[in-house]
């Protein structure tokens, strides 16, 4: 095999096309030098050849090499990133399409900058448009010696349970990749290994006709446990679209045992109520709300609730507002909160904020998104004076475009304080999906927060069930509340944008798994020169 691709790179004969395939349990190396001359090789393993002599007909191969190439990339390329804003269908590579029991098995790759990343999908074998599952990460990613090298991807092969992926590196020869199965297989299993438990009784709150500013939508909730008890803060709109706060009550964390015929907090300041005259800006409008208070945070710090929301007056781009009321007040449903206030700059679209629960190195935390990032804030005061706004002095960036989080990440709810680090619940889109929501979750350092320890491999929540679909908006799982009790972490998130919906686990465990990938058994990626 070294000598073979030796005289080619010797300039005895340059190589012209490249091409594989697998015949009675071996590969075959099919070479075409640019004066038509044909090489053959063979291997058993996939990544040791040795020359051996040409078939008849064999050049043929090409050429259906290529159409097969082209078939694939006509029958999956609209599917494979649908309306991603980082990645064109231009820049993808279709390797290969492979039929399996389960359906067709699509393997593609974008290169981002110097690196490759390799993505993995699986399609309806009936229905090319149909996606059965979608890779939440990369399936494999070029090393970093490779990043100055010049690359050409040849093909991809399956082979006794193997998918070898072959490039060619200018000067150095050919590569063989050996994609890791745990990334391929099974992946609808393990990706709902991760996943919280939705309880039966979703959706917890729904719209209320009787109440005409909750008849429309009841969604995104925050979530605060005292006294006993979980008090959900819920993003309520009649048929007026006017965005005000509702509030209910749960014993157990699941089943409602309190709501209020009226609103536990509206719209009073100019910035957040929409004056006559003025026309709606239909780009910064979100769960068809024209003007109001949406998604609340709580967090309690020491005898006060905080709270922070989006305030929206249908035509400025939305800003985060932030109120509080006494502890006791908010217990004993007297809403007598302090006037709001806007604590991010005029002209920009900052929302998804929350305060952290305690004081780092004697400064407030704030969380919040301009996308795509969520920013992270700290200040000595909450009372923020004239013209004191956020900066967004640190930032959480989405990952690269083959993962589940690639698009916009925002913090869900307040970070949760646990043993092992902040828990924080996040929302997210994936470049590559950009009509769904999903929900991750990070631990950050207790001691500086801006640090990551873990980050979800998988979403821990996706939108799969009819109360994620059948509303305002499908395709929508939104958190804005997370609490533990006895142990037992429960995420409250908006569904659907129509619905107050909650997930649950055991904390430990889900804490197992957040930091070791738990339920997924790791192998190691092999690359081998082939010559």
């Amino acid at each position: 095999m070294w000598q073979l691709l030796a005289s080619f790179k010797d300039g005895k004969g340059k190589i012209k096309d490249m091409a594989f395939c697998v015949r009675k349990g071996k590969i075959y190396l099919l070479m075409q030098s640019k004066k038509g001359k044909i090489r053959l090789a063979v291997s058993s393993n996939g990544l040791e050849f040795k020359k051996t002599g040409i078939e008849k007909n064999i050049s043929t191969y090409f050429s259906k090499n290529r159409k097969r190439k082209a078939k694939e990339r006509q029958l999956y390329i609209s599917s494979l990133v649908p309306g991603s804003e980082n990645m064109d269908e231009s820049d993808l590579v279709i390797e290969k399409a492979i039929k399996t029991k389960e359906g067709v098995l699509v393997f593609y790759h974008h290169q981002r900058q110097e690196t490759i990343e390799v993505g993995a999908l699986m399609f309806d074998s009936s229905d090319s448009r149909k996606i059965i599952w979608r890779h939440s990460e990369p399936v494999w990613t070029s090393p970093v010696e490779w990043k100055k090298e010049e690359k050409i991807f040849v093909d991809l092969v399956k082979m006794k349970n193997r998918y070898i992926a072959y490039w060619w590196l200018k000067g150095k020869g050919l590569s063989g990749v050996v994609y890791p199965n745990y990334k391929i297989h099974k992946k609808i299993e393990v990706r709902h290994k991760h996943y919280l438990d939705k309880v039966d009784a979703n959706p917890l709150i729904a719209p209320k006709a009787v109440n005409s500013w909750e008849a429309f939508t009841t969604f995104n909730p925050a979530a605060i446990y005292e006294a006993g008890k979980v008090h959900i803060l819920y993003r309520a709109q009649g048929y007026d679209y006017v965005s005000v706060v509702g509030c209910a009550e749960s014993i157990d964390g699941v089943n409602i045992v309190k709501r209020g015929n009226r609103p536990a907090y509206v719209p009073i300041k100019a910035f957040e109520k929409r004056r006559k005259g003025k026309v709606l800006v239909q780009k910064y409008r979100s769960g068809g709300g024209c003007e109001g208070c949406e998604d609340p945070r709580v967090t309690r710090i020491g005898g006060k609730i905080f709270m922070t929301y989006v305030a929206f007056n249908g035509y400025d781009p939305p800003r985060i507002a932030l109120t509080s009321i006494k502890l006791a007040d908010f217990l004993a449903r007297r809403w007598l909160w302090e006037k709001p206030i806007l604590i991010s700059p005029p002209g920009i679209v900052d929302k998804s904020a929350c305060i952290l629960s305690e004081k780092i190195n004697g400064k407030y935390v704030i969380f919040h998104r301009i996308f795509p990032n969520i920013l992270i804030d700290f200040v000595d005061s909450l009372e923020f004076g004239e013209g004191e706004y956020l900066k967004g002095q640190y930032k959480i960036e989405p990952r690269s475009p083959m993962w589940w989080d690639s698009r916009k990440i925002g913090v869900g709810a307040p970070p949760l304080k646990t043993k092992d680090g902040w828990l924080l619940i996040y929302q997210a889109v994936d470049d590559k999906d950009a009509g769904h929501y999903k929900v991750g979750a990070m631990l950050l350092d207790l001691n500086d927060p801006t640090k990551v320890l873990h980050r979800s491999r998988y979403p821990i929540i996706e939108p799969n069930e009819w109360y994620e679909n059948d509303g305002f908006k499908a395709g929508v799982v939104y958190p804005c509340g997370a609490v533990i009790i006895k142990n037992r972490l429960f995420v409250y998130y908006g569904g659907a944008d129509s619905h107050v919906c909650v997930a649950t686990n055991n904390l430990d465990e889900f804490l197992e798994r957040l930091k070791k990938g738990k339920k997924s058994k790791l192998e190691s990626t092999y690359l081998e020169q082939a010559i």
